[in-house]
């Protein structure tokens, strides 16, 4: 059996108590009741170890009572019986105990409160805005629409390089840990000011940025440093994720304290991390943690996505599930740092595939010392690659991921979840030639219409037919190539060529 959490004091679980509803308090959700809150543990425990275990959701329906308590779980059977019984689940969980509808309307109110913030992370500059909008349609053709929504936050801030875990699925597939970015008097500056940077960019949707991507967070021994600074000019504490949060009991319960509602997340390799888990923090410690078991048998690691080091780990990853699941990994959409490379990347989620194995396209990389170079590569980025209109695309072609049918009334785009039709109209009756234009790739939008009105249209209704296309990111917006999208300008170099110069 596991090793089991100990008995609370009744001091430091009516402080665990305190801490969890002053942090449901000032993020200014409705705070629970001192006695919910310990139900709510208790249940939410038990969901871990279930969602966790395979031989645990086996056998505890046959004795629960027992089992549960040789798990050192609270939880009475009898209340999260909608959870273990497969004839409750089937009946549809028409009248779960009282205490448990308490819990499902919580657990919706904390998840109403995180899609409200991911609703509200729309950028400061409008570039940046339209840019953004249509990225988040793009990757809804290729990967279809979640109901777990991408957040597509503005940017993310690598403190590291290399990771000392090494996950096996790891979609960024990090080398092992290296050089670590310090908290030093220089690099707090540097770090204060590329924070302002982003923030007069993106507004209070910098908020959203994560200090961390493809690495774990706690491989830094300054994360904490830059991260109270991030919430000092941000606003609010960063969403932190970690792989080790048993490396340091205090240092993780430390950030437990300092980070908002279920902004803290614990990846769950193996049973025997979630052991330690459970044997280190109480459940009223852990009610506002995302624990998130990633382990083999784990009933959510079927979501785990084909892309970078799970694509060469196919035999594991088919333990997981039978097929592959082609969504997206990445979450930025917008600029990717890393603080020891001193690299800045222009890049949003896509499909993993040969080209982008990771699962995010990069636009733009460049190299920068200093927060007035991050000033300057940032505007020059947006510049360079967030075309304002249709008329600033070198050449107007559709998606890759999109199959080009036309239609006797205009043509229909057809995508892996996705289709979507374009109709004549009065106004502009030539649709259909209008996409066989675009399918060819042939054109520029100002050559393209004046083509189309050398047949009968009017100008403004074939441009207003391309600016629709252009708003739904139904065109390719690039990289135009590889060298384009793999070239390292600095912006101290002058006889560099700039990479939207030849646009």
């Amino acid at each position: 059996m596991p090793a089991t959490w100990g008995a609370m004091d009744s001091f430091g679980q009516d402080r665990a108590v305190e801490r969890a509803i002053e942090k449901l308090k000032r993020a200014g959700l409705q705070p629970l009741a001192p006695s919910d809150v310990i139900a709510f543990s208790d249940i939410k425990r038990f969901e871990e170890r279930w969602a966790a275990d395979r031989k645990f959701r086996a056998a505890y329906p046959a004795d629960p009572r027992r089992l549960g308590e040789a798990y050192g779980l609270r939880a009475d059977p009898e209340i999260v019986r909608p959870v273990w019984d497969s004839a409750n689940v089937e009946r549809g969980e028409e009248n779960p105990p009282p205490i448990f509808a308490r819990y499902l309307a919580f657990n919706a109110s904390l998840r109403t409160w995180r899609n409200q913030k991911i609703a509200g992370v729309i950028p400061r500059d409008m570039r940046f805005v339209r840019w953004r909008e249509r990225q988040i349609h793009r990757l809804n053709l290729e990967v279809g629409v979640n109901v777990a929504a991408n957040p597509h936050i503005p940017a993310s801030f690598e403190l590291s390089r290399g990771c000392s875990v090494g996950c096996w699925f790891c979609s960024s597939a990090p080398p092992k840990l290296g050089e670590v970015f310090r908290y030093t008097s220089a690099n707090a500056r540097l770090w204060r000011g590329m924070l302002e940077v982003i923030r007069n960019v993106a507004g209070s949707a910098a908020q959203a940025s994560i200090c961390y991507s493809g690495t774990d967070p706690f491989d830094n021994p300054d994360y904490e440093f830059f991260a109270a600074d991030f919430a000092g000019i941000m606003g609010e504490h960063p969403n932190t994720s970690t792989a080790m949060p048993t490396r340091d009991i205090e240092r993780t319960r430390r950030m437990i304290a300092v980070s908002p509602p279920r902004w803290l997340r614990f990846s769950v390799l193996s049973l025997g991390m979630l052991s330690k888990i459970h044997a280190a923090f109480s459940p009223e410690e852990l009610l506002l943690v995302t624990v998130s078991p990633r382990n083999e048998g784990a009933s959510g690691a079927q979501g785990m996505i084909f892309a970078g080091r799970a694509q060469q780990n196919v035999a594991t990853y088919r333990k997981y599930r039978s097929d592959t699941l082609m969504n997206t990994p990445s979450c930025e959409t917008g600029f990717m740092f890393n603080l020891v490379e001193r690299t800045i990347k222009l890049a949003s989620p896509c499909a993993p595939h040969e080209q982008w194995p990771l699962g995010f396209r990069v636009y733009d990389e460049r190299r920068f010392e200093t927060p007035e170079d991050v000033k300057w590569i940032v505007n020059e980025m947006m510049d360079c690659h967030m075309a304002r209109k249709v008329s600033e695309l070198p050449l107007l072609r559709f998606q890759s991921c999109l199959r080009f049918e036309p239609t006797p009334g205009g043509f229909a785009l057809i995508g892996p979840h996705l289709r979507q039709r374009f109709e004549a109209t009065r106004e502009m009756p030539l649709m259909t030639k209008l996409g066989v234009m675009v399918q060819s790739g042939q054109y520029g939008a100002e050559k393209l219409i004046s083509l189309i009105e050398q047949h009968g249209a009017a100008r403004e209704s074939v441009v207003d037919a391309l600016d629709e296309l252009f708003r739904l990111g139904v065109l390719d917006e690039g990289p135009w190539d590889g060298a384009n999208a793999g070239a390292m300008i600095s912006p101290t170099n002058d006889e560099t060529t700039n990479v939207g110069e030849t646009r």
